[in-house]
């Protein structure tokens, strides 16, 4: 079986037009996982002032709003949505906590609205056949 064939897709966060307010996604429970592939998919900026959508991906181990931290830095980037984007971000979910979230700011300094929504594969009880999880086929586990 093929590593893509694995995965189960889910809208974290659905497609909607927002300007300069936080939207953070619901949480995505990774228990058992392998690893995740998160699809943060912008639209193209609406007046030239609005260029940068910021995001955040946390983890928690409950669904605690307040309870969510940054696990790694690399994972809070800035995003340029000139034109529409898709910012894909892969992360190794063994010995992580049970849930992460996502949360998607666009440009504070102005009103253009951006088109925004995140999309997550899970990826549970994978074996590879190579050490690096590149192998062509897996069986599951």
């Amino acid at each position: 079986m093929k590593v893509g064939q694995l995965g189960t897709d889910s809208i974290i966060l659905a497609p909607i037009a927002a300007a300069t307010t936080a939207r953070t996604s619901s949480n995505l429970d990774i228990s058992d996982a392998n690893y995740v592939t998160l699809r943060v998919t912008l639209g193209a900026e609406l007046n030239t002032n609005s260029t940068n959508v910021a995001i955040s991906i946390k983890e928690s181990d409950d669904t605690t709003a307040s309870n969510f931290a940054t696990f790694n830095s690399s994972f809070q980037r800035t995003v340029d949505n000139t034109a529409g984007t898709i910012a894909t971000t892969h992360i190794d979910t063994e010995g992580r906590k049970r849930y992460l979230n996502v949360t998607i700011t666009p440009d504070t300094t102005t009103n253009g609205t951006v088109i925004s929504s995140v999309s997550a594969c899970v990826f549970k009880n994978i074996k590879s056949t190579s050490t690096t999880m590149l192998g062509p086929d897996v069986q599951i586990g």
